[in-house]
């Protein structure tokens, strides 16, 4: 047993889902539901700061920290943070259910030194409302429950975001405005080329990245400005738009059109497709040769 899981069972957390928990190089993501706990409980100190949605509540909070006591009402839709590396015990009042992300300080640093911000220190919250963490964590643990094609470049993307957010709203440093300059035409063609090469692989934010010589942040930010969409909403709309055209013109099984967009599960493509054609594959094929 890991770390982040072995912080999961201290508390007596049980998966939400057929999954609950899955790591990725920057971040683990769980989605977990925990009994009432009325005496302290100490969990073993992380080296990953802790971002936790509460989908439970209204409870009563208590946590005795190396950085200071933290306690509160926390309603459905607040925000816990546990910056790392602390001795923590807790109680709460009350069952509930927690969306949680660890995110690797050193992502954070990394930003950090991209963005120009002069302190890496998160700050212990509890019973914030924060709409940004409370979107990107709920997005991250609806990939975790359903992982697809591109989820590698949607956690990437996910823990940029959080590590720039924690950075400006919940850091001791300044906080910074941060700009730069979009992606010229010729980087995005020279994506798009790459991409539509391998719309059968998992892309990582990286790759991408590394295609215009960019770091992951910078690049992110710099998509998005050009293109007017995250990288990840970019290419799962360039996999639909393949996978539609093949639909429609090719004899291929809608399998084997599923496999050639990077989905492994003929239903979630299917549930993809859907949502971006408002139609299945096979309705649209019949209706395309009717």
């Amino acid at each position: 047993m890991d770390m982040l899981t072995g912080w999961i069972a201290a508390l007596n957390g049980e998966p939400v889902g057929s999954r609950g928990f899955a790591q990725w190089q920057s971040l683990g993501i769980g989605h977990h539901r925990f009994a009432g706990l009325p005496d302290y409980v100490p969990a073993p100190e992380i080296d990953y700061h802790y971002v936790s949605v509460t989908l439970g509540g209204p409870i009563q909070v208590e946590g005795i920290l190396s950085g200071g006591r933290m306690a509160a009402d926390v309603r459905r839709g607040q925000v816990i943070i546990m910056a790392a590396g602390q001795a923590n015990t807790w109680r709460w009042s009350d069952p509930t259910e927690e969306a949680h992300i660890f995110l690797d300080p050193r992502l954070v640093a990394r930003v950090a030194g991209e963005a120009g911000y002069r302190s890496t220190e998160v700050l212990n919250r509890c019973a914030v409302d924060d709409d940004h963490i409370r979107h990107v964590v709920m997005s991250l643990v609806e990939e975790l429950n359903a992982p697809g094609p591109g989820s590698a470049m949607m956690v990437e993307t996910g823990a940029q975001f959080l590590a720039h957010h924690l950075l400006r709203r919940h850091s001791s440093g300044p906080a910074k405005e941060f700009r730069s300059g979009g992606l010229a035409p010729s980087q995005l063609q020279a994506v798009a080329a790459y991409a539509g090469e391998r719309l059968a692989d998992d892309i990582s934010l990286a790759e991408l990245a590394t295609v215009v010589g960019l770091s992951p942040f910078h690049f992110a930010r710099a998509f998005k400005q050009a293109a007017g969409r995250s990288p990840h909403v970019w290419l799962t709309a360039r996999r639909m738009a393949r996978a539609r055209h093949l639909v429609e013109t090719s004899a291929l099984s809608i399998l084997e059109i599923a496999n050639s967009v990077g989905f492994e599960s003929q239903s979630h493509f299917g549930q993809v497709f859907r949502k971006h054609t408002g139609m299945s594959p096979t309705a649209l094929r019949r209706l395309t040769r009717s």
